[in-house]
């Protein structure tokens, strides 16, 4: 992929004005929505302060400093070199970056966390080979506008148990403007999941989670025998909101725990309980992305199939043989 690079790329830092609503915080207590889109839990913005990323007024400071109307917080890239990330890591990934796009989607393996500070996450692996990379790879991960981030960004999550499409912003207008459309609910997204049991032709919940707001809705595609479960069901599903593992939760609150599922137990689950079937993870798979325009562009997305363990279920193929689930585009 053959992309033209800006002749004088400079790294975007980001900034923000301290509003009279912040004036007498500490900076690790004032950070917290300032940067939504790299610093979405009160947890990273302490780990950005003490990694010496935010600076207040131009220097870095630490957690306890008391900030003021009127002041400058600027979060500083990571000039680190990223590492390589280590045995197991793939050396390929299926992704797609829409023309003249600054961001992409890539798909992300089950097993992989999407950023992390470890070695083997998502995030540290494109940065990896946006640093020393094949050209093919250094290509499609570097911008072409002059507002690049040092390393690609996510600007949403997966948890890890899941596979599926994360968008990849390269850019701070892709990651600012991408993430807003995340924050406003306008990111379609559509997800296959085989639960234990047999559901209803369609539904949904909107069971509060931590506190929060969530919605979630399915669409029942087809049941079928499953070992262990007796039978299970093929949901189209489409989360609304996006909540920690808000999918997994509302299932198991429904008393349809997802195949594989090990995290969350039924209510009222005792020892005598059947055991569920993990043999083949977690059976969730984020296998359409649809990302509506705004500053950061023109619409845009990406689909897949359901990945190969889905299929090795014969009732399963042929549902989504017949088309009735979201397939590759």
């Amino acid at each position: 992929m053959d992309l033209e690079q800006p002749k004088h790329p400079e790294f975007a830092t980001v900034t923000a004005k301290i509003g009279s609503e912040r004036h007498g915080m500490r900076l690790q207590d004032a950070l917290p929505g300032l940067f939504p889109s790299f610093l979405p839990s009160r947890k990273s913005c302490k780990k950005a302060i003490e990694r010496g990323r935010i600076a207040l007024n131009g220097v870095p400071s630490a957690t306890a400093r008391v900030v003021q109307t009127g002041d400058e917080i600027a979060y500083l890239p990571d000039a680190s070199v990223p590492p390589p990330p280590g045995a197991g890591a793939p050396a390929i990934l299926k992704w797609h970056r829409p023309p003249g796009a600054d961001h992409l989607f890539v798909w992300k393996p089950a097993g992989m966390a999407t950023s992390g500070h470890g070695r083997f996450h998502l995030a540290g692996l494109l940065a990896h080979w946006a640093h020393a990379g094949t050209p093919d790879q250094k290509s499609t991960l570097q911008a072409l506008r002059p507002d690049a981030m040092r390393w690609p960004h996510p600007v949403h999550r997966l948890d890890r148990a899941t596979a599926g499409w994360v968008c990849i912003a390269l850019t701070l207008k892709n990651a600012q403007g991408i993430s807003a459309a995340f924050a406003e609910h306008s990111v379609k997204k559509t997800y296959l999941a085989l639960v234990a049991g047999t559901m209803t032709r369609q539904g949904e919940s909107r069971h509060p989670l931590n506190g929060k707001p969530a919605h979630t809705a399915w669409r029942a595609l087809a049941s079928g025998p499953l070992p262990v479960h007796g039978t299970a069901t093929l949901l189209e599903v489409k989360p609304t909101t996006g909540r920690t593992h808000q999918i997994r939760k509302h299932c198991t609150l429904l008393g349809h725990p997802i195949v594989g599922e090990d995290r969350y137990p039924l209510v009222g689950a005792d020892e005598t309980a059947p055991p569920r079937y993990s043999g083949q993870g977690l059976f969730l798979s984020a296998v359409k992305l649809e990302v509506p325009s705004g500053t950061h562009g023109a619409p845009s997305e990406a689909s897949a199939g359901a990945p190969k363990k889905f299929k090795r279920i014969s009732w399963v193929k042929a549902t989504l043989d017949e088309g009735q689930a979201t397939e590759a585009s």
